[in-house]
């Protein structure tokens, strides 16, 4: 009786073991606090690009993927956006959204996504190449650490700089949260490398970035996971 026993509580032990194993838990569920959503990228890189709402269809950019999520983060569909090129912005005109593959300008200036490469119907899902027939290709430009209002009020990345040392004329450049030109700043629950900002038709904020970071400068590294961070406002700020 006893053997039976113990062989019976080792095969519950052994199936539940079993199914923690085909049910992992993944470490990329969103979060959110009183003021932000929090959502977590599906790969372990940064967020560097956002374009949609977090209502309907969401899309991101992730070095050279493109995902979609239509459940606020929960999960992530995966675009067939293929090739060589890294996207740093994705541009929105009427139906049609654009992958820029490049950047023009340096942290803290101003800073735009340039360089059309591929183009997507179903907002992130399917992609073609861009064929620029008519020269506009190199005309698009989409800016990445600003967004100026229709009243006038810019939002952008606001940065601080830090000696590499106490000799040294060189610095760290480091972003620290977001800045208005009306002198209002944002400050985010952590520390990251903010890339990029923007806004959706309901006027909420995005803010892409890095994983979190657990210090910068020389004692630079990443904690919790290097999967990429997206910031959503839960109040409209214009």
């Amino acid at each position: 009786m006893k053997q039976l026993l113990f062989a019976a509580l080792l095969s519950l032990s052994l199936a539940a073991c079993q199914k923690d194993k085909q049910e992992p838990q993944p470490d990329f569920l969103p979060a959110e606090t009183k003021d932000w959503l929090i959502l977590r990228a599906p790969d372990n890189n940064a967020v560097e690009a956002v374009a949609g709402d977090i209502d309907g269809t969401l899309t991101i950019a992730t070095r050279n993927k493109i995902y979609l999520t239509k459940d606020r983060g929960k999960t992530w569909l995966a675009g067939d956006y293929e090739g060589n090129f890294f996207v740093f912005g994705l541009l929105q005109q009427q139906d049609t959204l654009i992958a820029m593959s490049q950047t023009m300008g340096y942290q803290p200036s101003a800073q735009y996504a340039i360089d059309a490469v591929q183009f997507s119907l179903d907002q992130g899902l399917h992609w073609r190449k861009y064929v620029d027939k008519r020269g506009y290709r190199n005309e698009l430009q989409l800016s990445r650490n600003r967004f100026t209002t229709a009243t006038g009020t810019e939002y952008r990345i606001e940065y601080s700089q830090t000696p590499v040392s106490s000799s040294s004329t060189a610095y760290y450049v480091e972003s620290i949260g977001i800045e208005t030109s009306a002198g209002q700043h944002i400050t985010l629950p952590g520390q990251h490398r903010l890339n990029s900002i923007y806004f959706d038709a309901k006027s909420r904020l995005y803010i892409a970035s890095s994983a979190p970071l657990c210090g910068m400068g020389n004692d630079f590294k990443f904690c919790g996971g290097e999967k990429g961070t997206l910031y959503v406002s839960k109040q409209p700020l214009l």
